[in-house]
């Protein structure tokens, strides 16, 4: 009786110790690519980089905003430069 209380006691602790944190990385937000076939859920723009080029041509940019649900997003994409002639 007593083997069978101590099997089943680490068979509930292996088991919860195998669950680990419940929400790991939830302040952390995950890095993604626009794919260009998402609608961009945007309610506040926290912060805004871009690659400098003295040239004209495509850019790396990087975006963290906060979508309607206060989920915080980061979001890397390709921008014309600001050197470029916009017409």
């Amino acid at each position: 009786m007593r083997y069978l209380l101590i099997l089943m006691l680490s068979m509930v602790s292996t088991l919860a110790a195998a669950q680990g944190e419940p929400n790991p990385g939830a302040d952390t937000p995950a890095n993604q690519t626009d794919d260009h076939a998402e609608d961009l859920d945007i309610a506040k723009a926290v912060r805004t980089t871009n690659a400098a080029s003295t040239t004209c041509g495509p850019v790396k940019g990087h975006v963290v905003y906060v979508d309607s649900r206060g989920v915080r997003h980061e979001l890397d994409y390709m921008r014309v430069a600001d050197s470029c002639p916009h017409s």
